[in-house]
């Protein structure tokens, strides 16, 4: 298997992160609450999605960003995450 660089890397952990959480969501819509709660405690749909829309930006972090919006999403995605994981 061939070594991955950097921006791969972070997409592989990005794609991982977005398909946990799509497998609960559709486990939620399939089955519904998971004990007491909608989700699995392991599993956090939400700061799932989010992570794998920060690494994506990372990836994109070169890229001209006129506007500001990327960054501007990446940090409160950051600010969020930061006691998640």
């Amino acid at each position: 298997m061939a070594q991955l660089d950097d921006k791969q890397a972070l997409a592989l952990a990005a794609a991982q992160q977005a398909a946990e959480a799509v497998a609960e969501l559709l486990r939620y819509a399939r089955e519904g609450e998971w004990i007491d709660s909608e989700f699995h405690p392991d599993v956090e749909p939400l700061e799932k999605l989010c992570d794998a829309a920060k690494l994506t930006a990372e990836i994109l972090s070169h890229e001209p960003d006129p506007d500001g919006d990327r960054n501007q999403l990446a940090g409160a995605l950051e600010k969020f995450l930061s006691g998640w994981a």
